[in-house]
């Protein structure tokens, strides 16, 4: 079983990426304009 140190930085990753993403959406951002939406088909 997962400790809880192994369960942090596992579940802080995608986290982090998912965060990006709905920042980077909700802010209008043209940095990334086309990745979420390229991901989002995937």
């Amino acid at each position: 079983m997962l400790s809880v140190d192994q369960f942090l930085r596992l579940i802080s990753v995608p986290a982090v990426v998912a965060a990006f993403l709905i920042a980077s959406q909700v802010s209008g951002a043209g940095i990334f304009h086309s990745t979420p939406t390229q991901l989002a088909s995937e």
